[in-house]
């Protein structure tokens, strides 16, 4: 379980990579919108890991549209020529991690991975009042984290 760091320098878009967990959630963070909604962000990286592209998709409140997410933009990533990595983060203000969601990181891994793009990470991204905190499913399975050093 992470929480947000106000001390860590955002990563500029197309200079530097994104390398860490600490770095996408600092993205996350300015992309999410206020008062936090049901929503999936998503960081397009380009194969060193910088930013090119966040998608903001709203109205996600369904588990399941992670991987609707990931493969939509694992498929137009690939059909436009590039290759890169995808880290998503889905906004679920109050909540956390859901059942299934384990599964959830193995079929979204899967999808991304038959593209040819690779998924770096999903976190789950709860608000509330005295905290925002992330989750990493891939931790239920014991993974170990894909961050490049």
């Amino acid at each position: 379980m992470s929480q947000f760091c106000g001390a860590y320098r955002t990563p500029r878009a197309g200079i530097d990579p994104v390398t860490s967990a600490t770095a996408a959630l600092a993205v996350v963070q300015l992309a999410m919108w206020m008062p936090p909604r049901f929503e999936t962000i998503a960081l397009l990286l380009d194969e060193d890991h910088r930013g090119r592209t966040v998608v903001v998709v709203a109205g996600t409140e369904e588990p399941d549209a992670l991987i609707d997410v990931v493969e939509r933009l694992a498929d137009s990533m690939v059909g436009s020529g590039h290759d890169g990595a995808l880290v998503v983060a889905s906004i679920r203000p109050g909540g956390g991690l859901e059942p299934g969601d384990d599964d959830r990181w193995i079929e979204a891994s899967d999808l991304a991975d038959d593209a040819g793009v690779e998924l770096l990470e999903w976190f789950v991204v709860t608000e509330r009042p005295d905290r925002t905190t992330a989750w990493c499913p891939r931790d239920l399975l014991g993974e170990p984290p894909r961050w490049r050093r």
